[in-house]
This record gives structure tokens, sequence and C-alpha cells, in this order.
């Protein structure tokens, strides 16, 4: 017998695979739910930024209702809906570029070095594929937040190159062509129910 509440499971929307939303490719407006710095296994330290898409975008709150529905104990705000920037002198001017774009979309708004106050900021966030390997050795897509950039060039967002395992980058249609013959939950699955974090940062933290 499964031990599952009756009330529960009476109350509980039935949804088949296919009926989850995926977020759309490409730019969405962005609030900043969350910045703060972030220190790795290594003991490298980056500025983690966590975002949701904006109230004002067709898909606003998406990440948002993900996190609420996650009946999980051990919860976290989505790794698809997360940015690590290295804080190394080397990897200084892709932050510095995040933020600019950050300072260009908030009138008013001057970065201090004090990242708590990124927090609802707006911008555009661009969202993309990234290739990772499952536990079991295959490989799965993940839908991304690839780069940061300013309210105005909203319109001019494309939907970025696909990022595959070996650090290449394919032309996103390219690579859907390719996957046309995989399954649904090949392309989708991990934009779902995963949320794999760590092994996939642009960087070793």
């Amino acid at each position: 017998m499964l031990n599952i509440d009756k009330n529960l499971w009476e109350n509980t929307e039935a949804k088949e695979f296919g009926e989850y939303e995926n977020l759309e490719l490409g730019g969405h407006v962005i609030v900043i739910r969350r910045a703060d710095k972030y220190t790795g296994k290594t003991g490298n330290e980056s500025l983690r930024v966590q975002v949701d898409i904006d109230k004002s975008d067709k898909q606003g709150g998406f990440f948002q209702k993900q996190f609420d529905e996650d009946t999980r104990s051990d919860k976290t705000w989505s790794n698809s809906a997360t940015k690590y920037y290295s804080l190394k002198k080397e990897n200084l001017a892709m932050l510095k570029g995040a933020i600019t774009a950050i300072e260009n979309s908030n009138p008013g708004y001057k970065f201090d070095m004090d990242e708590t106050k990124l927090t609802n900021k707006k911008a555009v966030g661009v969202f993309g594929w990234e290739e990772y390997e499952k536990q079991d050795g295959t490989i799965g897509v993940a839908t991304k937040l690839i780069q940061i950039r300013s309210l105005d060039k909203l319109k001019d967002v494309k939907i970025p190159k696909v990022k595959k395992l070996d650090g290449s980058y394919v032309d996103y249609e390219e690579y859907k062509n390719h996957k046309s013959t995989a399954s649904a939950e090949e392309i989708f699955g991990s934009s779902i129910v995963e949320t794999d974090t760590g092994s996939d940062l642009p960087f070793e933290i």
C-alpha cells in the first residue's frame, strides 16, 4: 500500500507529461530576487545572481511558480535562473558587463560594490540551452540564464547558440533539428524536473 494521504491525493491536480510549461528561449524581462557572494568548494569566490521572470513579461513569475510547486524538503531556487560570475581578475569583464546592463536598466542606480542592493533591479535575461551529463552517463539539455543585458536590448535578443558538453557551440536551429527525433524527455526533461548544480558552471568553484 502506498502511504499517501487520501485527502491530499483527492485535492492534487493531475498532470500528464507535456502539460508542464517550458520557459521560452531568448530574451525575457527579469527581476533579481537575490544576489550574494558565493564561495565554492575550491575556495573560489563568485557573485551569485538569482532571478525571476518579471511580472511585466508574458511568463511572469515563472521561477517563483516552479519553486512554490516543488514539494521537496530541500528545494532550492532553480539553477536555470541562477548565474555565477567569477570574481577572479581575468573574469571581471563579464561581471562588469552584467552590472553595466543592470545600471542602464535602472535609472539612478549605480553599483557601489554592495551586491545586496542588486535585489529587485530589472534587466533582460537571455536564456538558452546547455548540455550536461546525467547520472546515467547520457546527455541532457537544460535551460540556463546565459547573459544579462540592458532592457533596451530586449528586441535585439536572439536565441543563443547551444553550449555542448565539450565546450563547443552550435546554432540553436541546427541543434534543434538534430534533436528532432529525440524524445521530449531528452530535450526538456532537465528543465522540468532536474536541478543539476555545480557540474555545469562556466568556471571551477
